[in-house]
């Protein structure tokens, strides 16, 4: 199983993509504009991206130029109209991995993820930790004194994008924007009863909630109780 984001504006083309890769147990986000796209990458530990070239926001080349001259190592695959051979070169020497050039078979798709998915990348150990609590990136895992904690994939990211920024105040908006993005029917209260559920699988007995409640403003995360 891979944590896998697509970043493509055509809507019919980006749902059967991920139905594909979801009905080989992989975890698929999907976003449709480029820079949703950059800071996806940017901030969330995914095993590989597979980019459009034409995008809102930003473009593909885009995506890929930030993305490498940050240190990024992930895999890119570039699914695209463009069959230029330039454009080919250009997009692999700025460091996209491989190239299918739309319409494609969704046989030869899954072939090179599993072929890219098959290379070796250089992990990097990325585990946060917060009193007893410790989320590993590398492994998409948590732990809470020891013992796993099994979380839904919203949970995971809600327990990421927390650790990753302690003290900071996030609204309802915020947290449905960033992390029910693929979830349009997503409310207040939907987000509300996931951070519920949240608390009970991290907290340890006896002591104050990691996840604070500011009333009427949103939530935030204390590495501290």
């Amino acid at each position: 199983m891979a944590r896998i984001l697509v970043v493509e504006d055509d809507t019919q083309v980006a749902v059967v993509v991920q139905e594909a890769l979801e009905s080989n147990n992989h975890v698929v986000d999907w976003v449709a504009d480029g820079s949703d796209g950059l800071e996806r990458i940017s901030h969330y530990p995914y095993d590989l991206a597979i980019v459009d070239w034409n995008l809102p926001g930003l473009t593909g080349l885009e995506i890929l130029k930030t993305y490498r001259e940050s240190g990024g190592k992930m895999p890119i695959l570039f699914l695209t109209g463009q069959s230029d051979v330039p454009n080919r070169v250009e997009a692999l020497n700025l460091g996209a991995d491989d190239y299918l050039i739309k319409p494609f078979a969704y046989a030869e798709l899954m072939a090179r993820i599993r072929a890219l998915l098959r290379r070796p990348q250089q992990v990097q150990q990325k585990i946060l930790e917060a009193q007893e609590i410790q989320l590993d990136l590398n492994t998409c895992t948590v732990t809470r004194c020891g013992e796993a904690v099994s979380l839904a994939p919203s949970e995971f990211a809600l327990l990421e994008l927390f650790m990753k920024n302690p003290g900071r105040l996030f609204s309802s908006k915020e947290l449905l924007d960033r992390v029910f993005t693929l979830d349009s029917d997503a409310t207040d209260e939907a987000v509300r009863q996931r951070i519920l559920r949240l608390r009970k699988k991290i907290d340890v007995e006896g002591r104050d909630s990691l996840i604070k409640t500011v009333k009427g403003l949103g939530y935030k995360f204390e590495m501290e109780p």
